[in-house]
């Protein structure tokens, strides 16, 4: 089958109106930025510049109270120079226009103690960094003050929660043992600190005479959730049965829950008020056609019961609804870097090619031939069709196989197109091994590497 999907810069997109209601508090979601990421070992640094000066625009169009980014700023624990500059770079230029209040959590790709390092400093600039639980839980709750200093909301800022922060025991004889520690030991840090939020959420009641809402964060796999597509750098390790979450973590006192951690934007269990922002970019050739956004969140200050209106397409704006109500809207991510994804034979790959060409527009290929013909020269023929023009082989896959040969393709399936989890795999399948034996060896196995994968090599 001949498939060619394409991710295109739209130059006509433009920004929605999207009036702030009086007397509320307005949040941006976003997370997952994971600076430094490349795609097929080319830079995106300029996509992810694009991106941020974007965002920095929308914070002020939108006139947006407090940013969240809900973990994974970074790609990885040993973030480049550059991935560095972009985000301090950002920082600093979001309070140099005025926006009030920023929460950063740490994800798992994140080093806690790399972003300890800037807190103090980060903390002049409106800034608050939570890399890592504390001895004092009381460090992850946040009462935000309006310009006359009076509190305007509460976050719980809580940031990727690893085995060895929240398990309260260690004596585990299976991986399924340690997986129910580690989800009894988030309900109860998540639990813990939504009491002290209500808790605090009352005494300003009875100061200031006035409600206000409670805002929490998480980087976490939700139950349920589905991921954006298999090469979107989710690992299989953190999407596996371990530490799955479900929506009861969350005291039904929060007023909105900003998830990390997933790259789909998505509703988490039927609850309008729990929410995965998504990445912003599209992180793989699998991602597109898939919808990006951040979210913005509009909380009333002076709250009474909850009432949701949801506006995924900031086509509308309900000026007469209750204004008590918690509005949530969906705001497109442009495309700074365009994609497409080519699949079949020699004849519908030169034809998909030319076609993109027209564009006028650089271009990053995925192109994967099926056809029934032996290619022994396929690189060679693409870079033929794409010289002299702004489109950009980054993959080439050639699926052929001739009979009489184990493989016969231009490009094998080699170590460095695999992740850990499918290399273990492939490895399990010469086994001879009932079937519930291999699936304890894969449980162990997503553990070990979960293990690993927490270890900041940035701590002292």
């Amino acid at each position: 089958m001949s498939i060619l999907k394409t991710h295109l810069i739209d130059q006509s997109l433009a920004a929605p109106e999207l009036p702030k209601p009086d007397e509320h508090l307005r949040i941006l979601h976003t997370s997952d930025w994971h600076l430094g990421k490349m795609l097929y070992h080319q830079s995106r640094y300029d996509e992810f510049a694009k991106f941020l000066d974007w965002l920095q625009d929308s914070l002020k169009i939108y006139q947006v109270d407090v940013l969240i980014v809900a973990g994974d700023i970074f790609d990885t624990m040993t973030p480049s120079n550059r991935a560095e500059h972009l985000y301090h770079q950002f920082l600093a230029t979001a309070f140099k226009n005025d926006i009030k209040h920023i929460i950063i959590v740490a994800g798992n790709h994140d080093s806690p103690t790399s972003l300890h390092k800037t807190k103090e400093v980060l903390g002049v600039l409106n800034t608050h960094v939570i890399g890592s639980i504390s001895d004092q839980i009381n460090d992850e709750l946040i009462t935000l003050t309006d310009d006359a200093g009076v509190p305007c909301a509460i976050i719980m800022a809580v940031p990727y929660l690893r085995d060895r922060d929240v398990r309260t025991s260690i004596d585990a004889t299976s991986i399924d043992n340690k997986n129910q520690l580690l989800i009894d030991g988030m309900f109860d840090h998540y639990h813990c600190l939504a009491d002290l939020a209500k808790s605090q959420q009352n005494h300003i009641y009875k100061t200031h005479q006035k409600t206000i809402p409670i805002i929490a964060t998480g980087h976490l796999y939700a139950a349920g959730a589905a991921v954006s597509s298999t090469d979107d750098g989710m690992r299989d390790i953190q999407i596996g049965t371990l530490g799955q979450i479900n929506s009861e973590v969350f005291d039904e006192a929060i007023d909105y829950v900003a998830l990390g951690h997933i790259h789909a934007a998505q509703i988490v269990g039927k609850q309008s008020r729990i929410r995965y922002s998504g990445s912003p970019i599209a992180m793989g050739f699998g991602e597109i056609g898939r919808h990006k956004q951040v979210l913005i969140v509009d909380l009333p200050y002076d709250k009474s019961p909850k009432q949701f209106i949801d506006q995924p397409d900031l086509m509308q704006f309900f000026d007469g609804a209750d204004s008590s109500a918690i509005r949530i809207h969906s705001l497109p991510v442009p495309i700074f870097q365009s994609l497409a994804k080519i699949s079949g034979d020699m004849a519908f790959i030169e034809s998909s090619i030319n076609d993109l060409k027209a564009h006028d527009q650089p271009i990053w290929l995925e192109i994967e031939y099926t056809g029934d013909s032996l290619m022994p020269n396929l690189k060679q023929q693409i870079n033929a069709l794409t010289k002299d023009s702004q489109l950009l082989a980054l993959s080439i896959k050639n699926t052929q196989t001739h009979s009489g040969s184990l493989r016969a393709k231009s490009m094998d399936i080699t170590l460095d197109k695999l992740n850990e989890m499918q290399v273990f795999k492939k490895r399990l399948a010469k086994e001879n091994l009932p079937d519930d034996e291999q699936e304890q060896l894969i449980q162990a196995y997503q553990a070990l590497m979960k293990q690993m994968q927490e270890t900041d090599n940035n701590a002292q």
